[in-house]
Formats: structure tokens, C-alpha cells, sequence
């Protein structure tokens, strides 16, 4: 007779090999290169994780100490890879590998998750290089999830190591969440992949509609027992993109283009996808009718509007 502990214990195993693979084929190891004097700077060897299939790698600045290093694939393939962008403050470095030199093109890039939607206690999973063990991989739980515009550190119950730096920080699903960076009182730090977002993004403007928003449960009106996610409108720029489309306070966002917004997170990876001058055609609820508001979008202002 088959024991149930074991068969559950069996099948939670085969998942976690499966996220391990996907993990291993998107995190390289990152060797900085020596210096005239023939040394390593400040430690510079640990993990990277590849951002797209061109060659992009973000790894930590304290990991590309130098402007220039070697990236090893899982399969052990090297090419060279130059650092293009380095933010010392977020701790953060972006490197541009010579895809040619692999011998595989173009590189499998990872899948990136939502910080954004992390809780405390949720499982999320660490792979590197610690202490020079290759691809291992690490289990813990969310201790405290980033809190965007105040904090974009994500830290986690879970054991890193030397080695660990620069590697991916991935959610239950495999979806990378964070780049894991630090040790601070036993617990791991790894930085929010919307930092990175938002430090490929530079000068680039964001897209905006002028508005404060906090998601709300909102009932469906084809059937009372089904549900979706709306955003209700708590304040907004009397100049901004809603406020120019007749959106007004007290509004609920109910979708784009008649499909309803299935979670708080899309209206964010809506807006992620568009330039500032684009055209969103927002479904809109306002005390008990539907309605649809054609906004186009301004470009990211100083503004304390900042929600979206």
C-alpha cells in the first residue's frame, strides 16, 4: 500500500527539480576580471541571472566590481560581457555578454514575476554558486515582501551564501522575483526585479494616468457569484490623463478594452507595456453604471500621484 506522506513527498520533490532546471538554464556565474595587479576587487565572483535573450545579465554591483567579466553558462560555455550599467546605491549591475561566444543564441532568458504580489510566509526558492558549489539550490519563506516606492528589498528565512550573490530569488512558481544580494541578521536580502525594472528603464518616461488607486473586490453583472478586481479611484490629478477623460474620484477601474482586470497587478503590467501618449480604452464603474473612458496617458511627472 502506498504510504500518502511519501507520494505527496515524492511529488513536491519532482516539482522542485523541475523549478531547479528552469533556474539553472537562466543563472550564469559572473567572474569579474582581474585587475593590472593581477588581484580580483572586492570579492567580484558570484551568479547572474540572464534578463533577455541579446546577452543582458543583472547581477550585483559588488559581483562586477570590475568593467569587465566572464560569464559561464550551466552548460559551461564562457564569453566575455562588459558592464553596461551599475548602481552601487541599489547594488545592482547590468552586464552585455558577447551571445556569439557561446555557442547558443539566442540565451533562454528568465521569466520574471511580481514582486509585488509576495506575502510573508509564501515559498520562495534561492539558486547560486555558494561557496562553490554550482547551481545549488536553496528553500525558504517570505520574512518580509518589498513595499513599493519605500523598500525594494524582499527578505526571505532562506540560506545564502558567498556564491549566491546576483542569483535569482523565484517564487513558488519559478518566476524570478528577486536578485539575491545580502545576509543581514541571518535572514536573506535580495533586491525587488522592479528595481531592475526600473533601472533598465533610466531617463525613460513611464506612462501615467494621474491616480491613486486601491483594489477593490467588484461583483460581475452577467452573475451575482462571480467576482473580479476593480481599482478604485481614491484620488487623482485634476490635470492628469483620468482626470482629462472624465474619470473622477469615487470611480472604480474595472478593466481595458472589455476584459475585466483579473488581479490588482494588471492595470501596472498594462501600463508597463504602453509609451506615455498611448491610448487605454478603461472600463469604468461609477455608481452602478458601465462606462468606457478613451485616456491617453501623460508621461511620469514628479507628481505625489505615484500609484499609477
Amino acid at each position: 500500500m502506498t504510504d500518502p506522506g511519501n507520494a505527496a513527498g515524492e511529488a513536491i520533490g519532482l516539482e522542485l527539480d523541475v523549478i531547479a532546471r528552469e533556474l539553472r538554464s537562466v543563472t550564469v556565474a559572473v567572474r569579474a576580471a582581474r585587475s593590472r595587479s593581477g588581484s580580483r576587487g572586492g570579492g567580484g565572483q558570484g551568479a547572474g541571472i540572464v534578463w533577455s535573450p541579446d546577452g543582458t545579465i543583472v547581477t550585483n554591483a559588488h559581483v562586477a566590481t570590475s568593467d569587465s567579466a566572464t560569464i559561464t553558462l550551466a552548460d559551461g560555455h564562457e564569453a566575455p560581457a562588459r558592464v553596461v550599467a551599475r548602481d552601487r546605491r541599489r547594488d545592482l549591475a547590468v552586464l552585455r555578454a558577447a551571445v556569439s561566444s557561446f555557442g547558443v543564441t539566442p540565451l533562454r532568458a528568465a521569466v520574471l514575476g511580481e514582486p509585488s504580489t509576495l506575502r510573508p510566509g509564501q515559498v520562495v526558492l534561492a539558486l547560486g554558486h555558494p561557496l562553490g558549489v554550482e547551481h545549488a539550490l536553496a528553500l525558504g519563506v517570505v520574512h518580509a515582501a518589498p513595499r513599493p516606492g519605500r523598500s525594494p528589498y524582499i527578505v526571505a528565512d532562506i540560506r545564502l551564501a558567498p556564491g549566491n550573490s546576483g542569483g535569482p530569488l523565484a517564487d513558488a512558481s519559478g518566476r524570478v522575483v528577486g536578485v539575491n544580494s545580502m545576509i543581514a541578521g541571518g535572514l536573506g536580502v535580495a533586491i525587488s526585479v522592479d528595481a531592475v525594472r526600473a533601472m533598465m528603464a533610466g531617463s525613460t518616461p513611464r506612462p501615467m494616468l494621474g491616480v491613486q488607486l486601491r483594489p477593490v473586490r467588484v461583483r460581475m453583472p452577467a452573475s451575482a457569484a462571480q467576482s473580479s478586481v476593480g481599482m478604485l479611484v481614491l484620488a487623482l490629478d485634476p490635470r492628469g490623463a483620468a482626470a482629462r477623460a472624465g474619470i473622477i474620484q469615487g470611480d472604480v477601474l474595472l478593466g481595458h478594452a472589455g476584459r475585466p482586470f483579473a488581479s490588482g497587478v494588471e492595470l501596472t503590467r498594462l501600463l508597463r507595456d504602453v509609451s506615455p501618449g498611448s491610448a487605454l480604452r478603461l472600463d469604468v464603474g461609477r455608481a452602478g453604471r458601465r462606462m468606457t473612458c478613451d485616456v491617453i496617458t501623460d508621461a511620469e511627472t514628479s507628481s505625489d500621484l505615484r500609484a499609477a
